[in-house]
């Protein structure tokens, strides 16, 4: 899996998104734009879509996913069976992929209707960034070790959206091969949909 190029639109885009979140951080008190006479907001249809975490007008789509497992134990598993494989890229191929994140992740969430101005190839990056980075940190901190799976623990509550759920909070225990109980809670969240389960993010 590669990453895209980094381009002059998706760097503004994101910039922009920034400055957006730190904005609404402001003291509701600061000086807006909104208060600037003659302004008029732009047109949002999906406005409702910051209130419920997801954009409630979606289309159903057919794309499966490939790969993953066929339960969080199975994944929790595999993450087992890919740190023993010492290869980042065993990892990498139980994360979502780029044309998975496009057609069935991106569209739901809240970021990707028109009003924001940014398109899922300016917020892929910034998740490949993630997966690739988490995949590599975990082989180097707990790699070339046999790892049976304990069980698995979810430390949020799952999120429903149309095509898919997201599993937050994702926690594998296991036992290495010295004996010793291992937590590995580098998995931000698991991505589900339709029996098959992939990582959808990791702390990097």
């Amino acid at each position: 899996m590669s990453a895209p190029g980094s381009t002059a639109r998706a760097a503004s885009r994101l910039a922009a998104l920034l400055l957006g979140m730190l904005l609404a951080q402001a003291p509701a008190h600061a000086s807006s734009v909104h208060d600037t006479p003659g302004y008029v907001p732009l047109a949002d249809p999906d406005s409702a879509a910051e209130r419920l975490g997801r954009r409630p007008n979606v289309l159903l789509v057919s794309m499966p996913f490939t790969g993953g497992a066929k339960s969080l134990e199975a994944l929790g598993r595999a993450v087992c069976g890919a740190l023993h494989g010492d290869t980042p890229d065993s990892l990498l191929r139980l994360c979502v992929s780029e044309a998975e994140f496009r057609d069935i992740l991106w569209p739901e969430f809240p970021q990707s209707r028109p009003a924001t101005g940014l398109h899922w190839d300016d917020a892929w990056p910034v998740l490949w960034g993630r997966l690739n980075g988490g995949s590599v940190s975990a082989v180097r901190e707990r790699g070339s070790r046999v790892y049976t799976l304990l069980r698995v623990e979810q430390a949020g509550a799952t999120q429903e959206y149309r095509n898919f759920k997201l599993h937050p909070g994702f926690v594998i225990v296991a036992r290495d091969d010295e004996g010793h109980e291992q937590r590995f809670d580098w998995i931000r969240s698991v991505a589900e949909r339709k029996g098959r389960f992939k990582i959808y993010s990791m702390r990097d």
